[in-house]
């Protein structure tokens, strides 16, 4: 048998190994993003409103919004799909906020006109945690008008349960991660 045969079906035979992990691989990582959240579709499917839902978003990449953007919206747009009258808010308090900043507008557009579209059309409430912004000395001014700066993150999601709200943990940090962001910020202020 011809070596040179043999060597160029081999690679023809990697290579399409090759293209199509890639194609598997990129869709079950888009798939991943674009299913329902498991807590969204079982306040769907219960079929009773709730008092209201209060998405809890916590990372330590500040890029983390660009990827999260579309499947908060998405998962908003279900809820307020089958309860067209509930209150629905949206907590980022970690570093995936600084994002929102007004000074990285230019930058995350999209993301700035997603979640005004969601403040201004669909009457949801879109707070960061000002103990995040502390990191980087930021105030309510460094952060645009659809945006709310609360004093805590935590303590906002928390008023959200007093209040009756279904809690929607889209990513969170666990306590040696969030421990992190506060002893070392240089590491994530980007």
């Amino acid at each position: 048998m011809n070596v040179s045969f043999v060597m160029k079906n081999t690679f023809y035979a990697l290579f399409f190994i090759l293209i199509m992990s890639n194609v598997v691989f990129a869709s079950s990582t888009s798939y991943s993003l674009s299913r329902v959240h498991p807590q969204v579709e079982q306040l769907i499917q219960s079929e009773i409103e709730p008092e209201g839902v209060v998405f809890d978003i916590e990372t330590l990449d500040p890029q983390a919004l660009q990827t999260l953007t579309d499947y908060v919206l998405s998962q908003v747009e279900l809820v307020k799909k089958a309860y067209p009258t509930v209150d629905i808010a949206i907590v980022s308090h970690g570093a995936e906020e600084f994002a929102l900043q007004k000074s990285a507008k230019d930058k995350n557009m999209d993301i700035h006109n997603v979640f005004n579209q969601l403040v201004s059309d669909k009457g949801v409430s879109v707070h960061v945690c000002g103990a995040v912004g502390g990191l980087k000395q930021l105030t309510q001014e460094d952060f645009p008008d659809f945006v709310s700066y609360s004093a805590s993150g935590m303590a906002q999601i928390n008023d959200y349960k007093a209040l009756g709200y279904t809690v929607v943990v889209i990513q969170e940090l666990s306590s040696e991660e969030r421990k992190e962001l506060f002893e070392k910020p240089e590491k994530y202020l980007h």
